[in-house]
């Protein structure tokens, strides 16, 4: 693919306040305290609470970004959500978002993009295609995650992997004088493996009118296979990582940093492993974030750029999988 010169302006990030740490999981649960961190490796994640929301996350992350961005909303041509959960089935997360900013009478367009935990990715490609074409001068593009409301409390390993959290970042095209760009992308996906993650009720072939819902009911929580997903992740990681070679014109070793899903601790662990990525050039949060779904890759971006582990001209890769099933991954010149 052509290499297109867009550029990521800045970032913002909403946490929400509640903090829960795995001995609090594990007391909940009736395990030995340690029990869930040393499954998952996450040490604490964040709830929400109170009056946070997934549209009220986004709009602060929103606010952020902008405010680093030195930008008005007024200069923002669309607004964007990649988000692989919602905050209700209908209207879309973004136009919410919209209107917790307080611009419900802008006219500035809203949509939304879902490919679960890559829509951050997913949604990056496509909104870099819009500027590139002149569609948008730029764009806000927010990935806000709820998950702690559909933890599934009978399988241990994901219920104590998940966190909430939004992330927003300003997409734009790069001035003349500059250098960042959207090196390439590539995404496969193989429904073959579409039961492995899912969350089987709340649409319109398990809908609730139709069924007593109660807190109990397994359709309406999220469900995960992690072997199967490893598995199949094992088995197509290197055509894909040969073929996204190909689409950059970049070898894996000349990344300054990779950021992947922070699927779980083992997963990611066995992952760098599997492709020779040295610590250092290897971004990894999921100690104190958990798996943010689709915020989960922005946020680790936003925190190597915060700590200077990534700079401007640096290459970077970001990738992972999602429910589908699919492997995702683009490559920037930040």
């Amino acid at each position: 693919m052509a290499r297109r010169q867009i550029k990521i302006r800045a970032m913002g990030s909403y946490l929400p306040v509640r903090v829960v740490r795995s001995e609090e999981l594990d007391a909940k649960l009736g395990l030995t305290p340690g029990k869930l961190e040393q499954m998952t490796a996450v040490r604490e994640r964040r709830y929400v609470s109170g009056e946070e929301t997934a549209s009220k996350m986004g709009a602060l992350a929103a606010m952020e970004a902008l405010e680093k961005a030195g930008l008005r909303y007024e200069d923002i041509d669309a607004i964007i959500c990649g988000s692989g959960t919602y905050q209700q089935p209908i209207p879309c997360t973004a136009a919410l978002i919209q209107k917790e900013l307080g611009k419900e009478e802008s006219g500035t367009p809203c949509f939304d993009v879902n490919s679960t935990c890559l829509s951050f990715v997913v949604g990056l490609d496509v909104v870099s295609s819009l500027i590139q074409t002149e569609r948008f001068k730029r764009v806000l593009l927010i990935s806000t995650e709820v998950a702690s409301v559909g933890l599934p409390w009978h399988q241990l390993e994901a219920c104590a992997l998940f966190g909430d959290g939004a992330v927003a970042a300003v997409i734009e095209k790069t001035p003349e004088n500059e250098t960042s760009q959207i090196l390439g992308a590539h995404q496969i996906t193989y429904s073959s493996g579409s039961d492995t993650c899912q969350i089987l009720g709340g649409g319109t072939g398990i809908h609730s009118r139709n069924h007593a819902v109660c807190e109990e009911d397994k359709r309406f929580l999220f469900s995960m296979d992690g072997r199967r997903v490893f598995k199949q992740a094992s088995q197509h990681l290197p055509k894909f990582m040969e073929d996204m070679q190909k689409a950059t014109g970049v070898a894996l070793q000349d990344y300054r940093m990779v950021v992947p899903h922070q699927a779980s601790g083992s997963a990611m662990a066995l992952m760098r492993r599997k492709l020779e990525i040295e610590e250092d050039r290897w971004m990894d949060i999921i100690a104190t974030r958990g798996n943010m779904i689709a915020a989960s890759i922005p946020l680790a971006l936003k925190t190597a750029i915060d700590e200077k582990r990534v700079r401007r001209g640096d290459r970077v890769l970001m990738m992972g999988t999602s429910a589908g099933f699919s492997i995702g991954a683009i490559a920037i010149e930040y």
